[in-house]
């Protein structure tokens, strides 16, 4: 991006390059439209938390909701785009108490009106599911696959489900709801975990009513003051829905069938695993800065770092990690002569597997 600098001088540079966040999206999207040819007519969306080696807050390191489980440690939300295949797009940074809900719009209307991109279908998790963001999807023209909070859902609904799927491996229903279209699938592996967890969460619960406590996060004990119990109702709705998942979408089945409603929202998991190697394979976390400008730069970095590794897991067909393992093991030994002040570089041989890497990166060695 055409910045040099010292290292004397690499905050005074800060400002200049926080202003290549742009440039550093639109050379993301352009890889994503003109080498891997994706119209971007659908993208995913998903967002993650960001702690810091500090426990003093301000505006933008807030105490929050933690993902990685720091939740008396102040953080940042960030949200991300990436394509089906999950290559990255465009991310965004808000304060760590802001809900994961309110990011999404503000992070695609920006990507949209920035990049000329007229995104149609936005996949998301059920933290988006409500009325107002939904309605506001809808008001733009676009339309969305959202995990559904069956939890919730209305007895009438859940019935319907029920006796529909009749607890059938991979059979799929649509019904109505007030958040569109809702597809139901059961599945008797998903039905096999369900039913461990809910068993593990059943088992805690009637311990806590025996000992006549609350417990943090109990899910099935209800009471107060006068006493604690089962709460029946609720471990009954649960056993019914037992291996059951649900989606909300405004697509019609003319358009979208189920089963590929089903496989859209599947592929959530990219931006898992996007999420996963920048925490991970690029150790974007914790976070040592304490002003907003190096924060936003340290994300900026990492950004760029997951662009690159995700263009070199495409091309080589292999993971990060085992891409780093392999370069690690290109070595140079350096002579120097203290009399003339010559060195000398000697490379040792390169394995022939590193050797295949290089030639698909397209890297001189």
């Amino acid at each position: 991006f055409g910045i040099r600098h010292a290292r004397s001088t690499f905050y005074s540079r800060l400002e200049s390059m926080l202003a290549c966040k742009p440039k550093i999206e639109a050379l993301a999207v352009e890889y994503a439209k003109n080498t891997l040819k994706d119209g971007l007519n659908l993208v995913l969306y998903d967002v993650t938390t960001l702690y810091f080696e500090s426990f003093k807050a301000d505006e933008l390191r807030a105490p929050g909701f933690s993902k990685d489980g720091m939740h008396q440690q102040p953080q940042v939300v960030v949200g991300l785009l990436v394509t089906r295949s999950g290559f990255p797009l465009g991310y965004e940074v808000f304060p760590g108490n802001t809900f994961e809900g309110k990011t999404m719009l503000p992070v695609l209307d920006d990507f949209c009106a920035r990049h000329n991109v007229a995104t149609s279908t936005i996949v998301a998790d059920a933290a988006m599911l409500s009325e107002a963001l939904l309605g506001q999807i809808v008001a733009r023209g676009m339309t969305y696959i959202v995990a559904a909070r069956l939890a919730s859902a209305s007895d009438q609904l859940v019935d319907q489900v029920c006796k529909r799927l009749v607890m059938e491996d991979g059979r799929t229903v649509r019904v109505k709801s007030p958040h569109g279209d809702m597809i139901c699938s059961f599945s008797s592996k998903r039905y096999k975990k369900d039913k461990a967890t809910h068993e593990k969460d059943l088992a805690k619960a009637k311990l806590l009513v025996a000992k006549g406590e609350p417990g943090k996060r109990a899910k099935f004990v209800k009471g107060g003051k006068q006493g604690y119990a089962l709460d029946e109702q609720r471990i009954a709705r649960t056993e019914r829905l037992l291996g059951i998942k649900g989606y909300c979408t405004n697509i019609p089945r003319s358009k979208l069938d189920n089963k590929s409603v089903i496989a859209r929202y599947h592929d959530l998991w990219h931006v898992e695993k996007a999420f996963r190697m920048a925490k991970s394979d690029l150790a974007t976390r914790p976070i040592f800065h304490f002003n907003e400008t190096p924060i936003r730069v340290h994300l900026s970095i990492c950004f760029m770092a997951l662009v690159m590794a995700r263009m070199i897991e495409q091309r080589t067909g292999m993971s990060i990690r085992a891409v780093m393992d392999a370069i690690w093991k290109i070595t140079d030994a350096v002579l120097y002569h203290p009399q003339t002040q010559k060195r000398i570089t000697i490379r040792a041989n390169i394995p022939a597997p590193t050797a295949q890497i290089l030639r698909k990166l397209g890297m001189p060695y």
